[in-house]
């Protein structure tokens, strides 16, 4: 199943100043939230992100199948 990608950033108050909350989606519907201190940081944030999707997408189906072959295995 394929999501579209998409962001969203929110300015937030903090004891230090202002800071981002960056929530991100890939298309796989992995999501990620994180904060940084300007919008320039959370836009690099963002396509770091993006450019990652394939390997992260490869090791959770790594992580997956093995995880199923060791609850096959151990039944």
């Amino acid at each position: 199943m394929k999501y579209k990608r998409n962001y969203k950033i929110t300015e937030e108050q903090a004891s230090f100043g202002v800071t981002y909350k960056i929530e991100m989606w890939d298309e796989y519907g992995c999501k990620r939230t994180i904060y940084e201190r300007t919008v320039e940081l959370a836009t690099e944030r963002i396509y770091d992100f993006w450019e990652e999707t394939k390997e992260r997408k490869e090791l959770n189906d790594s992580l997956s199948n093995c995880l199923s072959e060791m609850y096959k295995n151990n039944r």
